[in-house]
C-alpha cells in the first residue's frame, strides 16, 4: 500500500471510481492519471487507484508524500505471467468489492484487460478504459498481437467508453474494430505545465553540467526498441560530423542501454553523448535543451514534447501517434518521417545553424501545450463520467 490509506473514499458521499494502471513509472500515464485523481477528488468523486509493479530497468514515480488513496497490486506488472495475472485478477476483484465503484477505469494494456474482466465478472459498475498508446503491433509477435487484439474487441464491446489520446489514435482503434465507433472517444493527456515556464538556459545547465555553448539535442523517454534511440543516435552521428559544438543527452534508461552505449563508441561519439539515466529534474533538461528530439516508432501523445512545448523548445519528431496533436511542423519544430534518418539528421542541423530559427519555433510552441492543461483532463473526465452514470439511470 502506498500513499493515504487505501480504499474508502475521502468521505463525501460522492460517486465511486475505481481507477487500474498496470504501473506508475515515470512518463505520461502515470503523470495523467495522478493528476487526473487529485481533481476529481476535488469535485467528489471517491477515488482509489491500483497500480502493480514497475520493471527491473524503470523508475518509478515518487509516491511518498501524494495524497492520495492508492495501493499496489504486487503482481500486476507489464511481461504475461498467467499465474501473477491471475493473482492480480483476485486482488482487483477483492478491491472491487471493498470499494463498490460505479465506474472502473483502467490504464495501459494489461491493467485494461485484468480490471475490465474482473469487473465483467463480478460487479455491474460501467467499464471505462483509456489506451495510452497501442501493442497491437511492433511489441510482441503476431500471434501474440492477434490474441490482444481479439481480447480488446471482446472487452470494448463490453466497455462503456474506450478512451484514445489523439484522432489517429482513434482512427487506429476503430480500424481495428477496438470498440463502436460512437464509444471511442479522446479525452487528452493532462499534464502540470507551470513546472516548465520560465526557467533560465545557462542555469539549468550549469546544474546539469552540460557546455554553455554546446547545441544540445535532449531525448527523453524509456530505452526500448519501439523508441529507436538507435534512429536518433545515428541522426546525431551525422549531425556531429557538421555541428562540431553538438551534444546528445539521453535522459531515460532501459533495457536497449547496453546495445546503444556500443553503438555510440562504435561510431566514435563517446564524448559527445551522455547517457543521464532516469531524472526527476525534467524540467531542467527541457530548460538546458536547444531541441527536444523524439525518434520512436510508435506512441500515444507523448509527455516529453508536451513538457517540451511548455518549455518553449522546438522539437524534432517522427511523425507517429500523437505527434501531430502536439508538434505544428514548421512552427513549433519539425516532424518526419519515421524512416527517414537523413531527413532527421537535416532537421536538427537546420536548428543547429539558425538560432533566430530556435528562437522563432520556440516562442510559437507553448500556445500548443496548453490544450494538455490539468485543468482541462479533469473537466473532460468529470464530464464523461457524469454522461455515463446519467445513461445508466435512464
Amino acid at each position: 500500500m502506498s500513499g493515504r490509506a487505501a480504499g474508502q473514499g475521502d468521505g463525501r458521499g460522492g460517486p465511486r471510481i475505481l481507477r487500474v494502471i498496470t504501473r506508475l513509472n515515470v512518463g505520461g500515464p502515470a503523470t495523467h492519471v495522478l493528476l487526473a485523481d487529485r481533481g476529481l477528488r476535488e469535485r467528489g468523486w471517491q477515488t482509489l487507484l491500483l497500480h502493480g509493479q514497475v520493471e527491473p530497468d524503470e523508475a518509478e514515480v515518487d509516491l511518498t508524500g501524494i495524497d492520495l488513496p492508492l495501493r499496489r497490486v504486487p503482481s500486476l506488472a507489464r511481461p504475461i505471467r498467467p499465474l501473477a495475472d491471475a493473482r492480480a485478477f483476485a486482488a482487483i476483484v477483492q478491491a472491487i468489492r471493498e470499494h463498490r465503484p460505479q465506474i472502473i477505469h483502467s490504464h495501459l494494456s494489461k491493467a485494461g484487460l485484468i480490471a475490465r474482466s474482473a469487473g465483467l465478472a463480478t460487479s455491474s459498475a460501467a467499464r471505462v478504459h483509456t489506451f495510452h498508446g497501442t501493442v497491437f503491433g511492433g511489441y510482441f509477435g503476431d500471434r501474440t498481437s492477434g490474441a490482444i487484439v481479439r481480447a480488446e474487441r471482446f472487452l470494448g464491446a463490453r466497455s462503456s467508453r474506450v478512451i484514445a489520446l489523439s484522432e489517429l489514435q482513434r482512427a487506429e482503434l476503430v480500424e481495428h474494430r477496438i470498440a463502436p465507433p460512437d464509444r471511442i472517444r479522446i479525452v487528452p493527456l493532462g499534464l502540470d505545465l507551470g513546472r516548465f515556464g520560465g526557467l533560465d538556459r545557462d542555469a539549468a545547465r550549469a546544474t546539469l553540467g552540460e557546455p554553455a555553448d554546446a547545441f544540445l539535442v535532449v531525448a527523453i523517454g524509456r530505452l526500448v526498441p519501439i523508441k529507436r534511440i538507435d534512429r536518433l543516435v545515428r541522426a546525431f552521428g551525422v549531425l556531429a560530423e557538421r555541428v562540431p559544438a553538438a551534444r546528445l543527452a539521453i535522459v531515460g534508461d532501459g533495457a536497449e542501454r547496453p546495445r546503444l552505449e556500443a553503438q555510440v563508441a562504435d561510431l566514435g561519439l563517446a564524448g559527445r553523448v551522455r547517457f543521464a539515466g532516469w531524472q526527476s529534474d525534467t524540467p531542467a533538461w527541457h530548460a538546458a535543451a536547444d531541441v527536444v528530439a523524439l525518434s520512436s516508432d510508435r506512441e500515444g501523445t507523448p509527455l516529453t514534447l508536451i513538457e517540451a512545448a511548455a518549455a518553449g523548445r522546438p522539437v524534432v519528431a517522427t511523425a507517429v501517434g500523437g505527434v501531430a496533436d502536439v508538434v505544428d511542423d514548421g512552427r513549433t519544430g519539425f516532424v518526419v518521417e519515421p524512416d527517414d534518418e537523413a531527413s532527421l539528421a537535416e532537421r536538427l542541423e537546420r536548428l543547429a545553424l539558425d538560432p533566430d530559427l530556435r528562437t522563432r519555433l520556440g516562442r510559437a510552441a507553448p500556445a500548443r501545450a496548453d490544450a494538455f492543461a490539468a485543468g482541462r483532463l479533469v473537466d473532460d473526465l468529470d464530464r464523461l463520467y457524469r454522461e455515463i452514470l446519467a445513461e445508466r439511470r435512464r
